[in-house]
């Protein structure tokens, strides 16, 4: 079963309370299988989510994230 937080809940963990509005772009390697070989390409996405102090210090470690700006609530 899904667990959802409720209103002002960090959108990522789902357990602390949100104290920044954070918005970032994710990249991350995207495959699909063909009959022949696997195809790869590079995927971003832009995010714009609530967050906690603790994932805000994981999206700034992480590498696969860019362009993160964030703001109190």
């Amino acid at each position: 079963m899904l667990r959802r937080g409720g209103p002002g809940t960090c959108e990522i963990c789902e357990k602390k309370p949100a104290t920044r509005k954070a918005k970032f772009t994710a990249q991350y390697l995207q495959s699909s299988a063909t009959p022949l070989f696997d195809e790869e390409s590079l995927v971003a996405c832009e995010f714009e989510k609530r967050v906690c102090e603790d994932c805000l210090a994981s999206l700034q470690n992480a590498k696969n994230v860019a362009n993160l700006t964030f703001e109190r609530l």
